[in-house]
């Protein structure tokens, strides 16, 4: 029996095994009366029109919560969201903006390839009359999806434990709060069984991929992936290039203040950041499970020293000719560069970002602005005499190419195929560049945000 249709089988089991407790247990989806609590919201959801999507949701504190959402898409693919959930009193819903998706692909020998479609993605829970809906901001053409409740926690890891379905979940703060649910009667299904699981409830956790070894320049990012099996916790480690100092991700945030660690309790991390102290450190993923615990290999991150900045003038006597200059003033940028030229609006500007400065020389001229440390990550470029790959000066390589309309005019798009790194189009004999994120797949702007700022920039 091949890989597929061992997956078949095993997505048709978990799909019985969640309707049964769904149809078993008594426990309604819980609700808010007297305050808002985490913990009454947590549990395991099931989509509601097809019964494949699962949501994991347990609660860290009143307030927050790890989620996780895995959805199969076919025998061969499947879809895994991580996430942190926090309470949104205005919205009265559970909002994110950490979201990792990774889709997983199997070939016919059963080897699995992981693909980071986006990071640091945005999102909504809201519960309405006992079911929770979920809405994926960063890929709004997935919909409203409903969810409805179906089972505990404890009956889910029982579940997960049969079905050899992978999810972490960081353990509750207190076991005990759970809530008693009976289980639904088993039902032995009349088809032919999947294989039995390699582990079991009384196994340790079973590492089945370990984080590969990363190069990175200084100041930049860097994502660590870990699999597992029969695991409910899992926090990753940062050891020192001695071996002699080994601390978890939050006690690493602040050993190295500058350093951002995205998702240090999931399986998949990410490091932005980064800071040429980190060289020569090590890093790997704890799997925890009632039993005890189990280490991944670990990484080696090497960091190389950023780049001098190039001079800002010419060794030369005499004037510079074309120099880039700097101003925070429009219209002095206008006039240096001989353009007229309108801005974003702010209200288009991604959220975190704020304007830092125009740069400007003859023929060309351009809008930065800078996250919470200072960084350009976004600006927009006009020019008279660039277009194009010429125009943005990125020369990265990206996995997809494409072009989309806009109010009638055709924008160049360069990223993942969803999100855009580097966007350019022509008006007439000019120029226009808008950058986000450069080199960063996954990580771009969507056609809706660029549309925004296509009908600001002039």
């Amino acid at each position: 029996m091949n890989r597929k249709r061992i997956l078949c089988l095993v997505l048709c089991l978990v799909s019985v095994v969640t309707l049964l407790a769904g149809c078993g247990s008594t426990k309604p989806a819980p609700a808010q009366e007297d305050g808002f609590n985490m913990k009454s919201l947590e549990g395991v959801y099931t989509e509601e029109i097809a019964h494949r999507g699962t949501i994991v949701l347990t609660a860290v504190d009143e307030q927050t919560a790890a989620i996780t959402v895995d959805w199969p898409g076919s025998a061969a693919t499947r879809g895994s969201w991580d996430m942190t959930g926090r309470y949104d009193a205005e919205k009265q819903a559970v909002v994110y903006d950490d979201a990792i998706y990774i889709e997983k692909t199997f070939n016919e020998q059963g080897a699995e390839n992981d693909k980071v479609v986006y990071t640091r993605g945005s999102g909504v829970f809201t519960l309405d009359r006992g079911k929770l809906y979920w809405s994926d901001e960063t890929q709004p053409e997935r919909g409203l999806n409903t969810f409805v409740y179906s089972m505990s926690l404890e009956e889910y890891r029982n579940a997960q434990s049969a079905s050899d379905i992978p999810v972490v979940t960081p353990a509750p703060a207190d076991s005990s709060a759970l809530p008693v649910v009976t289980p639904a009667p088993t039902v032995q299904p009349t088809a032919t069984p999947a294989p039995a699981p390699t582990a079991t409830p009384n196994d340790l956790p079973i590492i089945t991929k370990s984080p590969t070894d990363e190069t990175v320049q200084e100041g930049g990012t860097a994502l660590f992936v870990a699999r597992y099996e029969n695991a409910i916790w899992a926090v990753w480690h940062f050891v020192s290039p001695d071996g002699q100092t080994d601390m978890t991700y939050e006690a690493a945030a602040s050993y190295f203040p500058t350093l951002n660690i995205i998702n240090g309790m999931y399986s998949t991390m990410k490091l932005e950041n980064i800071p040429l102290a980190l060289n020569g450190w090590r890093v790997y993923c704890r799997y925890t499970n009632r039993i005890g615990d189990s280490d991944t290999k670990s990484a080696l991150i090497t960091v190389t020293a950023a780049p001098a900045p190039a001079p800002t003038t010419a060794p030369t006597v005499g004037p510079v000719v074309n120099e880039w200059r700097e101003t925070t003033d429009l219209n002095t940028a206008i006039q240096g560069s001989g353009l007229s030229f309108s801005p974003p609006l702010d209200v288009v500007i991604p959220e975190g970002l704020s304007f830092k400065t125009y740069r400007y020389r003859s023929g060309i001229i351009e809008a930065d602005y800078a996250n919470g440390v200072g960084e350009t990550v976004l600006f927009v470029r006009k020019a008279n005499s660039l277009f194009g790959t010429d125009l943005t000066g990125d020369y990265n390589s990206y996995s997809t190419a494409w072009d989309i309309t806009l109010k009638g005019l055709t924008v160049h798009c360069l990223g993942n195929g969803i999100t855009s790194n580097t966007s350019t189009y022509t008006v007439g004999s000019f120029g226009y560049a808008i950058c986000f994120n450069i080199g960063m797949e996954g990580s771009g702007l969507d056609p809706d945000t660029i549309n925004s700022f296509v009908n600001c920039i002039q």
